[in-house]
């Protein structure tokens, strides 16, 4: 490849991660927003809204796929010029997560004094964890279909409209968040009810845009029941992936509970922080799945191989730069969610290690991208089982270690490099052969 075409394809690369870094970024400071004022009532809870905030993090991580399909049939299909049957089939993933919404919506109101049972947490951090889900439980419905629209507009080589949606819906969510938390004394169900209107709002609008491509193409928004149908099934794998992936992060939660309120709420502001990072690393992992499925649809293996070299580079450049901002702003970064001085206590080292890890976990991120473009769901199945019960009996030696800072370092450590070390270290045994294209 010469120089000019070196340049291109890095232009192309960044022109789709720059405005996804935007739009993957604005969605966690929903959550960030939501830990920063409700850390302001407590840390009772700020503890509840880290069991709470779990549990929506759990379902919509499950629900990913539909982000994924949709990429990756859309992007296939475009790629082989067949741009309005692409257009026909993501708008049908859409529908699904409308639907598949509304359900979990339901079972997560009617159920939550169950579900919030698991983690074992005292009485008062249960009740609000409990008040959280309730109130932002209808927001599902309108952040699945995000979910799907998103996957449509990726693979439409467009992140720049899902950026524009995801980052006014994140700056409407503060001022509303913290007027129901704070002006209309809802406290903690205010964070969860702003969250879920500031989700309408982005559902909306990314409606409005993809059924006005549907118009240009000629092609129907209706519902057609079987084509949602085969949306749902051909995600199912993806499920079971995102399933040991959320239940890695559940296992770790509850880890994190064991050692009392103060880790917990540590651990909450420490999550906060990492998932923004991975975020802003899975922004290479969304430019891989679009170029990717087009390059699939277009039978280029080459490019794709040239992509592989060149993205895998940006990760580990990327997830670096991260790592260092995050471990060097240790003894600031947690100030902004609390002034207890406990919990401030726990976190510093704890976020050194989350920095450290950051290289490591931008191979797994882009890893997972290359075969999400490529549809290759079972495998990704299968690896994530696997990694989930290596890191099982992992995470829970954590227990041999004191409660405090120690504690809360350990179980970043164990995420960091058991976990996340074992998704890059499986994925790259897959994208080093021919077998996932």
């Amino acid at each position: 490849m010469d120089k000019p075409e070196k340049q291109s394809l890095n232009r192309q690369i960044f022109s789709l991660a720059l405005p996804a870094l935007g739009s993957l970024i604005a969605e966690p400071l929903l959550t960030m927003a939501d830990s920063v004022l409700v850390g302001h009532l407590g840390t009772l809870e700020l503890a509840g809204l880290a069991i709470g905030s779990t549990v929506l993090t759990l379902i919509v991580g499950i629900c990913v796929f539909l982000a994924y399909t949709t990429t990756a049939v859309t992007g296939r299909a475009v790629g082989a010029g067949n741009r309005a049957e692409g257009l026909q089939l993501g708008i049908q993933g859409m529908w699904l997560g409308t639907l598949l919404g509304a359900v979990l919506a339901v079972i997560l109101i009617i159920f939550s004094p169950q579900i919030v049972s698991i983690f074992a947490p005292p009485p008062l951090v249960a009740t609000f964890a409990r008040h959280y889900l309730v109130a932002s439980a209808p927001g599902l419905i309108a952040m699945l279909s995000v979910l799907a629209a998103t996957g449509v507009l990726r693979a439409l080589l467009d992140t720049r409209t899902p950026l524009l949606v995801t980052t006014i819906g994140a700056f409407l969510n503060v001022p509303l968040s913290a007027f129901l938390i704070f002006g209309c004394s809802l406290g903690v169900a205010g964070a969860g009810a702003g969250t879920a209107i500031s989700q309408f709002f982005m559902a909306i609008w990314l409606w409005i845009v993809i059924v006005k491509k549907l118009n240009l193409e000629g092609v129907s928004a209706f519902p057609h029941p079987q084509l949602v149908l085969k949306s749902g099934l051909h995600g199912i794998p993806l499920v079971f992936r995102s399933l040991f992936l959320q239940a890695s992060i559940v296992v770790t939660t509850w880890q994190a509970a064991s050692f009392g309120a103060n880790t917990l709420a540590g651990y909450q502001i420490l999550k906060t922080l990492w998932v923004l990072g991975a975020f802003g690393l899975d922004a290479l992992a969304i430019s891989a799945q679009a170029l990717l499925a087009n390059a699939l649809g277009e039978g280029d293996k080459q490019q794709i191989r040239i992509l592989i070299g060149r993205l895998n580079r940006w990760a580990l450049a990327c997830g670096t730069l991260v790592g260092l901002v995050l471990a060097a702003s240790a003894p600031v970064f947690p100030q902004l969610f609390t002034t207890d001085s406990q919990v401030l206590s726990v976190t510093t080292a704890g976020l050194i290690v989350v920095g450290l890890v950051q290289p490591l976990a931008a191979l797994a991120y882009i890893y997972d991208g290359y075969l999400i473009g490529a549809d290759d769901s079972k495998y990704l199945a299968a690896a994530m089982a696997t990694v989930f019960l290596i890191y099982l009996p992992a995470i829970l030696l954590v227990n041999l270690l004191p409660a405090g800072a120690l504690a809360l370092a350990g179980i970043w450590a164990m995420y960091g490099i058991v976990f996340m070390g074992g998704r890059a270290g499986s994925l790259w045994l897959r994208v080093r052969t021919d077998t996932w294209l």
